[in-house]
């Protein structure tokens, strides 16, 4: 049996949501209410990937406010 994870999409309401298992070092994705899953890669990749993105978005952001983009 592997852990799972629900990440919630505060945006966009309980349509959103996903669940992250690890099975067998690999991260699985799926949605409530559906039998469909994606294996997305092992946990290694994965969370390296999952650490870049949110490293990517950090900088945009900070990037965004300094440069006044998205301000009205």
């Amino acid at each position: 049996m592997g852990r799972r994870l629900r990440v919630d999409g505060q945006a966009q309401g309980a349509q959103s949501e996903i669940i992250f298992s690890l099975v067998d070092n690999y991260v699985w994705a799926s949605w409530p209410r559906t039998d469909a899953s994606v294996r997305l890669g092992t946990y290694e990749s994965v969370t390296a990937m999952m650490s870049d993105f949110l490293s990517q978005s950090a900088l945009a952001e900070r990037l965004s406010k300094r440069d006044g983009i998205g301000s009205p």
